[in-house]
């Protein structure tokens, strides 16, 4: 039986609902907690933890194939993420935020990870073989610009409402809440377009699979071992990368003291630091005490100077408030280790803002992957995958050098463009339109196209490789465990990604970063698959 099904009406916009949910959960989140002040080794190891939803969903992907329909298990996990963002939203502006927003992005993450399960079940009821193939490239651009979506448009829109309240809790705050709106927006659409059949009369079995098996064959395949130690390790880099990038661009490049204060508690706490700890005097507890707490410390900006005063941070606010101190008393230890020599003390990140970082990569971002992910299907299917694999895991990790450079010179040329936004206020009739500065550095600009584009080229060669190891009987499945590793080698490392950023500081960071990329270099040359496989018959 043949379903008109429409697909060119629910086909984008489902596949839009699997990628949003998991941009916000694994990468925006990383961006909202290190604008709220979280540190950087609890967003490696507590971000990373969202992954396991999509390490074991082969674990329960069978309850989806067995209980109610796969229309039914999507539209009720969209709707579920939707209550979870929700949810999300009105935590940010409780003070143990951080814990409560962790535990709703868990639920949603399962819930996400069921979703794509369910709709990838479901394409494949519904559609044709034919179609299948028709609409493959379809699924994969909607996906990406639904990944895109998160990390640039909802980006831009928090950096945009952190600048009209001047209150980053208040800001990210709105921007869950209406990313809710938005999801809960998606599923009615769904609802009403989707087909409510699910068979396509040549996919339908009145078998139940033997998931014993399906498992048991998986690890049977020639080479297993290999092909498992290489889709743990080849994004052993990447996991890392993808962690602390954030962090790296929106960090102040470097603090200093602020000389020209006319507070008097600061100008107290600076003749103390220069008379006493400067000078390698005696230091009283008193003295050592307002030095910490008054000495008045600039966080140095791209575009500005920011005033790091944890008497704007109110102490219930306990993430913010404990990230600030931290900051401020490392960088006052490492003044008095180096006597007052700043220039000694390394460089932190870029410190661009997040709606600088929004438009980024929304912008620039998105126009060189999707170029790199076409081109790179494109060369798959003319040559097949022998020909491109090596050239293609070059160009997705050689970007790396990129950051490297940046974080060990730290250019600073930057153009600034006026772009428009409205401002306004609770008053529906106060309506202004202004402008807000975009801070272009082009060293930044450089690195991120050159990473996204090798990205989108590159990745193709491996999930291309991932269809091979599917391929077979219960390929479906068979894929779904395949993926399952492949976010295993994600987590693992992301979790240790801050602390081994705060060891070695951003410069050296990159550097072991790339070092991590080589493993799944070597284990590439030795894996054996036909060297035309995705190639596209002539017939």
């Amino acid at each position: 039986m043949k379903i008109d099904s429409k697909p060119w009406y629910w086909i984008p916009i489902l596949n839009f609902a699997s990628g949003l949910p998991y941009a916000i959960i694994i990468s925006v989140s990383v961006i909202m907690y290190k604008s709220l002040g979280v540190s950087n080794e609890d967003i490696g190891i507590y971000t990373s933890l969202l992954y396991l939803p999509w390490v074991i969903k082969p674990l329960w992907s069978p309850f989806i194939d067995l209980y109610a329909t796969k229309r039914k298990w999507f539209l009720s996990m969209q709707l579920l993420i939707s209550v979870a963002f929700l949810v999300v939203g009105l935590t940010i502006r409780i003070s143990n935020f951080f814990v409560l927003s962790l535990a709703v992005f868990w639920v949603a993450a399962f819930a996400s990870a069921s979703n794509d399960v369910a709709s990838d079940g479901f394409y494949m009821l519904v559609l044709t073989k034919d179609q299948q193939s028709f609409f493959l490239g379809i699924r994969s651009t909607f996906y990406k610009i639904a990944i895109l979506t998160g990390n640039g448009l909802v980006v831009i829109l928090a950096g945009y409402l952190e600048i009209a309240y001047g209150d980053k809790h208040k800001a990210w705050s709105y921007t869950m809440i209406l990313v809710a709106v938005f999801m809960i927006a998606i599923s009615i659409y769904n609802f009403f377009f989707t087909p409510k059949a699910e068979t396509n009369g040549e996919l339908e079995t009145k078998t139940k699979p033997n998931f014993r098996k399906v498992f048991s064959t998986f690890f049977q395949k020639k080479q297993i071992v290999l092909i498992l130690a290489f889709i743990l390790l080849f994004r052993l880099g990447e996991s890392q990368l993808l962690k602390m990038l954030n962090p790296f661009l929106v960090e102040p490049i470097s603090y200093e003291l602020d000389e020209s204060t006319t507070n008097a508690k600061q100008k107290a706490a600076l003749q103390s630091y220069h008379a006493i700890i400067k000078n390698g005097g005696e230091v009283s507890k008193t003295e050592l005490e307002l030095i910490y707490s008054e000495l008045p410390i600039l966080a140095i900006m791209q575009n500005e100077k920011t005033v790091l005063d944890l008497k704007k941070i109110p102490k219930t606010d306990v993430t913010t408030y404990n990230d600030v101190m931290s900051k401020r008393t490392k960088f006052i230890d490492e003044l008095i280790k180096e006597k007052d020599n700043s220039n000694a003390i390394p460089k932190k990140g870029m410190g661009i803002s997040n709606m600088d970082y929004g438009i980024i990569y929304g912008i620039f971002g998105v126009i060189a992957l999707l170029i790199g992910g076409l081109i790179g299907g494109f060369v798959i299917s003319r040559d097949g995958l022998g020909k491109w694999m090596l050239p293609m895991i070059l160009a997705m990790h050689l970007p790396i050098i990129g950051f490297i450079l940046i974080s060990h010179f730290h250019p600073e040329i930057i153009y600034n463009l006026n772009l428009p936004y409205i401002e306004y206020s609770i008053d529906p009739f106060y309506i202004n339109l202004t402008t807000s500065v975009f801070h272009y550095n082009p060293y930044i600009v450089l690195s991120v196209v050159l990473e996204q584009f090798g990205y989108g080229f590159g990745f193709a060669a491996f999930m291309m490789y991932l269809i091979y190891v599917a391929d077979g009987e219960s390929k479906t499945s068979h894929y779904s465990i395949a993926t399952g590793f492949m976010a295993l080698g994600m987590m693992l490392p992301g979790m240790l990604s801050g602390y081994i950023q705060e060891y070695l500081g951003y410069a050296n960071f990159f550097i072991w970063v790339f070092i991590a990329t080589i493993p799944g270099l070597i284990l590439s040359r030795f894996l054996i698959f036909p060297k035309d496989f995705g190639k596209k018959s002539e017939a």
